[in-house]
């Protein structure tokens, strides 16, 4: 048995559960939502679809989030996951013997050599004396070369240099070259609106009428007190108001939707729940008149035992 319901108030996930204990709580009992608002919770499991032809996001149930894992209670204890390499030795501990071979080596050959040089020393041989003359005139040689460097470096210097009025000249263009480069370009005009053609005839005059009519209401809801406005039948007729606009809004929401038309084609009960649905019940009981359309559980139920009665499932 599928079942349709109109809505277009906010239903709670409860409500489905009433439902079907009014109709008699059957086996084969499929429910088909199609509501101008989303249910005020997730309605998974509940009813066999729920379509959604108005404004608003269909709820999502919250998952809750995953519970920590509590840590070993003996800290040193190894877990058996562990791999072998976690149990390795520490870097530090690691020595490299060819290390230790060559840093040995090279102590001794620095000691050697401080050795031979001592004993040259004292000995005065001419092999020093020559020594000690060749590196006084390589010394020499050193410090002709470093006036030669600095003449030549002076020389360049005074090439390169230049007067500050120059210098000056310079970073000015430079910083005049940057602002030009920085400085933000004017915006293209935006380009003007095109007026729209009056209307004109009788076209003209409707609009004046209408014109009017809102300026008289608007003065009108300024000057009456606000016991009237409050009151009830004039909140009746602004409730009745707005319902007849989402009554008609929702059954356009209806018809144009081919999902929901092939839902309804195969229901065999359709039920409007509020008075903002009974319009669309309305408009679908003119065209399928085999399927019966009503207002409200009690009388759903009737037609319920009535399609049991007759054989039909």
């Amino acid at each position: 048995m599928k079942v349709v319901l109109l809505s277009t108030r906010r239903l709670p996930p409860t409500y489905f559960d009433t439902v079907r204990a009014d109709l008699g709580s059957p086996e084969n009992l499929d429910l088909d939502v199609v509501a101008w608002v989303p249910p005020s919770g997730p309605v998974d499991g509940l009813v066999k679809s729920f379509t959604l032809v108005g404004p608003g996001r269909m709820p999502v149930a919250v998952v809750p989030p995953a519970e920590p894992v509590e840590a070993p209670a003996d800290a040193d204890e190894i877990p058996v996951a562990v791999s072998e390499s976690a149990k390795a030795p520490a870097p530090e501990a690691v020595v490299d013997e060819n290390a230790v071979e060559s840093t040995d080596t090279e102590a001794d050959e620095v000691a050697q050599a401080t050795e031979a040089a001592e004993s040259s020393a004292e000995g005065g041989e001419p092999g020093a004396g020559g020594a000690g003359t060749g590196s006084a005139s390589r010394a020499d040689e050193v410090a002709e070369g470093d006036e030669s460097g600095g003449s030549t470096d002076g020389a360049a210097a005074s090439t390169t240099s230049s007067s500050p009025a120059e210098v000056a000249a310079g970073d000015e263009a430079a910083q005049a070259q940057a602002e030009a480069i920085n400085e933000p370009k004017p915006a293209p005009a935006a380009p003007k609106p095109v007026a729209k053609p009056r209307p004109t005839g009788a076209k003209r005059v409707v609009k004046a009428a209408q014109w009017r009519a809102r300026k008289l209401r608007r003065a009108g809801g300024r000057m009456l007190p606000s016991a009237i406005k409050k009151s009830g039948p004039v909140k009746k007729l602004t409730q009745n108001r707005k319902a007849d606009n989402l009554a008609k809004t929702y059954w356009s929401r209806v018809n144009t939707r081919a999902d929901v038309m092939k839902t309804i084609e195969q229901a065999d009960v359709i039920i409007a729940l509020d008075g903002g649905s009974v319009w669309a019940g309305w408009q679908i009981g003119q065209v399928r008149t085999e399927t019966p359309v009503v207002l409200g559980l009690p009388a759903a139920r009737r037609e319920l035992d009535r399609l049991v009665g007759a054989g039909q499932e």
